[in-house]
């Protein structure tokens, strides 16, 4: 593949991704996608052959951009605790610009997209460890915790409650559910020490 042909197909899944937040897998079409692009349908399908293979590859596309992301701000922040907070808030921003309706229709209409998402979110798994491993390690988070077992239970918990149908059931705003659920686990996970710059945080978010 040339360097033109790969910013090209780049170009394709960015655009992809934002329209298919913005109106949803039910009304997001090739036709109406080439028509915002101003170009051919046979140049997105000579990328990508089906509609299911666009919406698979904007999606990953868009996993490996918040991967990137979430690496850097992990590099950028030296204390784990903040970096603890930070990284839930980094997630907080981009599932609020997402409806529930969207996500829960993706999900119906699209499985192995959505099995990709929650595979995606597992995998942060050891990125939570290291984080809660390196706040153990400086006094941040308690000695009597089981890192191991708290980053995997963490992950777990979030991947198989935080499905659409839970907020959609309970009249829940992903942002709020996650926000109080951070509060409730750093509470008994941090110590006082480590606490200081967890509350310090939610206090400048909440003013």
């Amino acid at each position: 593949m040339t360097n033109s042909q790969s910013q090209q197909e780049e170009y394709i899944l960015e655009q992809s991704f934002e329209a298919l937040t913005r109106d949803g897998v039910r009304s997001f079409t090739v036709d109406s996608l080439s028509q915002n692009l101003g170009m051919s349908k046979k140049t997105i399908y000579k990328f990508f052959p089906t509609k299911e293979d666009l919406v698979d590859k904007s999606v990953g596309f868009f996993l490996g951009l918040i991967e990137k992301r979430f690496k850097r701000l992990i590099e950028t922040e030296p204390n784990p605790a903040i970096q603890f907070v930070k990284v839930m808030q980094f997630i907080m921003g981009h599932i609020s610009n997402i409806s529930i309706e969207k996500l829960a229709d993706l999900k119906c209409r699209f499985p192995r997209v959505w099995q990709k998402m929650e595979s995606f979110r597992l995998a942060r798994r050891d990125d939570f460890y290291n984080i809660l491993f390196n706040a153990q390690k400086q006094g941040y988070v308690r000695k009597d915790v089981d890192i191991n077992v708290i980053a995997t239970l963490y992950m777990n918990i979030i991947n198989s409650t935080f499905q659409p149908e839970f907020f959609l059931k309970n009249n829940l705003a992903p942002s709020d559910a996650i926000h109080n659920f951070l509060k409730m686990i750093s509470g008994g996970l941090f110590t006082p020490s480590g606490n200081k710059y967890v509350i310090e945080l939610f206090n400048k978010e909440e003013k």
